[in-house]
């Protein structure tokens, strides 16, 4: 293959109109992890404050249906019995970041960009602790499908609901017949 006929290849396999999401996408994941790992990690910022901001949202689910809902550290307890501890890993913030960096990669206007992000990421943290509330109570009535529920089952519909996010952003808007 010659020189002269890789940009042909290249535009074959690439139309003109998915390179510049593709750039895009490539740069954001570039400076994100860059960002995170050696700013945002380090400092613990945003991942103590949503960590934290997930357990005092599981607490308050839970004070729904449980009296005694108290907190210590990362864990929340029902009961006095510990029945889930929110790590740095299940606070959201990877699949929030995700789902924000998608909408970042097509091109919209600033205000849909903002909408969508805002709603997508509400819906990610209170799924969240709808989550970590459900595996709490799985966890203290010993359910064998507790496991299977935090590894799979949630993440599934979790994972539903952004695709599902991602599909209505990047819908077109219906022709308006005069």
């Amino acid at each position: 293959m010659t020189e002269r006929n890789t940009p042909k290849t290249i535009n074959k396999i690439l139309p003109a109109n998915i390179r510049p999401i593709i750039i895009r996408g490539i740069l954001l994941i570039l400076g994100w992890t860059l960002l995170y790992k050696y700013v945002l990690a380090p400092s613990g910022i945003p991942d103590n404050q949503l960590s934290k901001l997930v357990q005092e949202g599981t607490a308050i689910m839970l004070s729904w249906f449980y009296p005694n809902i108290t907190q210590l550290g990362t864990v929340v307890y029902i009961d006095g019995v510990a029945s889930v501890s929110i790590g740095h890993q299940c606070n959201g913030l990877e699949l929030a970041a995700l789902y924000i960096g998608f909408l970042l990669c097509f091109p919209s206007s600033f205000k849909k960009i903002l909408l969508y992000s805002i709603v997508g990421f509400l819906a990610i943290y209170i799924l969240n602790v709808i989550r970590c509330a459900v595996l709490a109570v799985m966890y203290i009535n010993h359910n064998d499908l507790t496991d299977f529920a935090h590894h799979y089952a949630f993440k599934l519909v979790i994972y539903a609901v952004v695709f599902y996010g991602w599909v209505l952003y990047t819908k077109k808007p219906p022709v308006k017949h005069a």
